[in-house]
């Protein structure tokens, strides 16, 4: 889209005799953005001149400022905040922080120069990332509708041993800010732009149809780019095709979120989410079912990037209200945890695999245990959330017997007392896990409030303990680690002594009659060691280096 009135500025200019011009960073559907620094306190912004078709009466302003105010209330360390409208003249725009920062577009260019390609942990770690803030966006009624890698922005340093380790920071730019563009508009110059590829189909009529599947298109496009190296066109190869290692799962991903159909696609941004964790399930498994150790490569070190700045930014700022406080609270609690948080390497990963296929290796490290502040669902009796320290140990990926026959499903082993559970587990050299090991397996690397995600979904999960329910029935129900059936099925027992008698145990998840309370990682119970119910099985742990017997088929 042209527009020759469009005013251009050089280094030293002065916009709105505030704003002192050091560059140009680029220009877009938007208009131009430049390098800044505000004359009256010195520190560095970025202004955005907008076209001037775009505000050209006093109507398109007006609608302009509205939208400006609406993306301001998105408050997530992902998105870059704007600060103020700038109106000087026929000069129209606004201002927002400065992030020292590259495009994606550039960092995509710099890999394409370098003959170098993205692996599958640093595509999805960006993605993820991306999402996270364009959730944030959806939950204030915001969908971004132009997300391309120029308005990603990425903050790349190397950490650890010898600066091997590579954390990126990653940040969306313009939340909403695209609706100034009209549908006609955006519809009349669909086929000429170049970053058209990366927008949903839907975005070339002449309606505004545009909901939250279109910004899952639009990451959908960029995460095929990072993994391939050009994003689809036509009919597309699948990323497996192109590239021999990459999980299968990958290719699913991608399909459901580049979907023709919106109806096709991921519902919303955390739905791709917890399909992307799942994509590292089977990456180290020979079968294409669900081993999930790997997920952690991406689950834990995608959000540690981010962790140990969330809760500085946010600690910085004054609460609007008791809610976002509550909120910000509990993202520092989280974040806390999350910087602390070793990312095991691959090594370590495929041989803890391949010492028990049918476990899972959670690694060491603390989590968030208990119930979180703005968990709406819990009972004020439940304990806040704190960090614990947990040591490495396996679980068993479905509840006991923990596989699924060849021929037929297999109901979960219930109507059993804690003696009889503990019993199962020795006799394959196993034994029950502690509340915390199981809470931890629960919650996953993200330490959500379900095994799936912070929102109950009846859809993905079921209605807990009312539903039939056989291993392996809800495939979607399954927890950042991998681990089946943490938030659907019977509750089960651990091997945590409750209160003083000696004779109870800590029961986790599930709750009659409300599941939206007991399928929540941090619910818990507790029973007489002698009880036995339809409604109560377990699943058993291990520790690190411990030998189990081999399941019988």
């Amino acid at each position: 889209m042209s527009d020759r009135k469009q005013p251009r500025f050089s280094r030293g200019d002065v916009i709105a005799k505030r704003f002192e011009v050091e560059s140009e960073l680029g220009s877009g559907l938007l208009g131009a953005s430049y390098l800044a620094r505000r004359l009256d306190n010195g520190k560095h912004l970025v202004v955005k001149v907008l076209r001037p078709s775009l505000v050209a009466d006093a109507r398109d302003r007006e609608r302009f400022q509205g939208l400006f105010a609406r993306g301001a209330k998105v408050d997530n360390e992902g998105v870059v905040r704007v600060g103020e409208v700038i109106e000087d003249g026929d000069i129209f725009g606004f201002t927002q922080a400065y992030f020292q920062s590259q495009s994606l577009r550039a960092l995509i260019d710099e890999y394409q120069a370098e003959q170098r390609s993205f692996t599958h942990q640093e595509s999805c770690q960006i993605i993820v990332k991306v999402l996270e803030a364009v959730a944030a966006m959806h939950e204030q009624g915001i969908v971004h509708r132009n997300l391309k890698p120029e308005n990603v922005l990425v903050h790349t340093r190397n950490t650890g041993p010898g600066g091997k380790t590579i954390v990126r920071n990653v940040k969306i730019t313009d939340p909403g800010l695209a609706e100034v563009i009209s549908p006609t508009i955006f519809a009349e110059s669909f086929i000429s732009r170049s970053d058209a590829k990366y927008l949903a189909p839907e975005l070339s009529g002449f309606e505004d149809a545009a909901g939250p599947q279109a910004d899952v298109y639009s990451c959908g496009v960029m995460l095929y780019e990072l993994l391939v190296g050009q994003p689809p066109r036509g009919t597309y190869l699948s990323p497996t095709q192109l590239r021999g290692d990459l999980p299968e799962h990958i290719d699913d991903v991608v399909e459901n979120a580049i979907a023709q159909l919106a109806s096709d696609r991921y519902p919303g941004a955390r739905d791709m989410i917890a399909d992307l964790q799942r994509s590292f399930s089977a990456e180290l498994d020979e079968k294409p079912a669900r081993t999930s150790t790997r997920t952690i490569l991406i689950a834990v070190a995608a959000t540690v990037a981010a962790a140990a700045g969330v809760g500085l930014w946010m600690g910085g700022r004054e609460p609007v209200d008791r809610t976002l406080a509550l909120r910000q609270s509990d993202d520092r609690v989280r974040a806390a945890v999350q910087a602390k948080s070793r990312v095991p390497t691959e090594e370590e990963l495929r041989m803890m695999v391949q010492q028990h296929q049918e476990m899972l290796y959670i690694p060491p490290g603390p989590f968030v245990m208990g119930r979180l502040n703005l968990d709406e669902h819990a009972s004020q009796s439940e304990p806040l959330t704190k960090e614990v320290e947990v040591g490495g140990f396996f679980i068993d990926r479905y509840e006991y017997p923990n596989r699924l026959s060849k021929d037929a499903k297999v109901d979960p082993t219930t109507k059993v007392t804690y003696g009889d559970a503990e019993k199962a587990c020795a006799e394959l050299g196993k034994r029950l896990c502690a509340e915390n090991e199981w809470e931890k397996a629960c919650k996953g690397p993200g330490n959500w409030i379900y095994a799936y995600s912070d929102t109950f979904e009846k859809d993905r999960c079921g209605g807990g303990l009312e539903s039939p329910y056989q291993i392996g029935d809800a495939d979607d129900c399954v927890s950042g680690y991998g681990v089946q059936g943490m938030s659907v099925g019977p509750r089960e027992w651990t091997r945590t002594a409750a209160g003083t008698s000696g004779d109870r145990r800590v029961v986790k998840g599930g709750m009659k009659g409300n599941p939206q309370r007991g399928s929540r990682c941090a619910f818990a119970v507790d029973e007489s060691a002698n009880y036995s119910h339809g409604s109560l099985g377990f699943r058993c742990c291990l520790d690190v280096g411990a030998a189990a017997t081999p399941p019988a088929e």
